[in-house]
């Protein structure tokens, strides 16, 4: 199998998990009678995991090379984590989570396509074309299908 193949099907069955961490969230959420709380449990639960992780893979404690320079905005993904996991807390059991999740993933592509275009924050630029818009506008068209139905 083709690499580039093999990698399309890991991340796409790696985001299998979205959809139980939105339901869990969401429950969370309303057991605990608030949001900002229950986001605290769950990153505190990622953050006892991932430094599990961490500590197995390096074989130790690792520590940030001194030589190198990390800009800052490349310390804000808990930040962004965050504001996802408090708007599934909130919203999910307003909208249910196939409609979240189905906006979701029309926002992130739509941001996607933009940050691709204007190659932000380092990344390769990839302008817009015809085919990309496209398929932005039938996911779009897909997420309101889903929420008709």
């Amino acid at each position: 199998m083709d690499k580039k193949v093999l990698l399309f099907l890991i991340a796409g069955m790696s985001a299998f998990v979205i959809p139980f961490q939105a339901i869990v969230n969401s429950r969370l959420g309303r057991l605990t009678e608030n949001p900002v709380l229950a986001a605290v449990i769950s990153f505190t639960g990622g953050t006892l995991a991932l430094s599990l992780i961490l500590v197995f893979w390096s074989r130790g404690l690792p520590s940030i090379p001194t030589n190198v320079h990390i800009p800052w905005y490349l310390y804000i993904g808990g930040l962004l984590g965050a504001v996802y996991v408090t708007s599934a807390l909130v919203i999910v059991p307003m909208i249910g989570t196939a409609n979240f999740i189905a906006a979701t993933i029309a926002g992130q592509l739509i941001m996607s396509i933009v940050i691709d275009h204007a190659g932000l924050m380092g990344v390769p630029k990839d302008p817009v074309n015809v085919s990309k818009v496209a398929g932005a506008l039938l996911l779009v068209a897909g997420m309101l299908l889903i929420q008709r139905g």
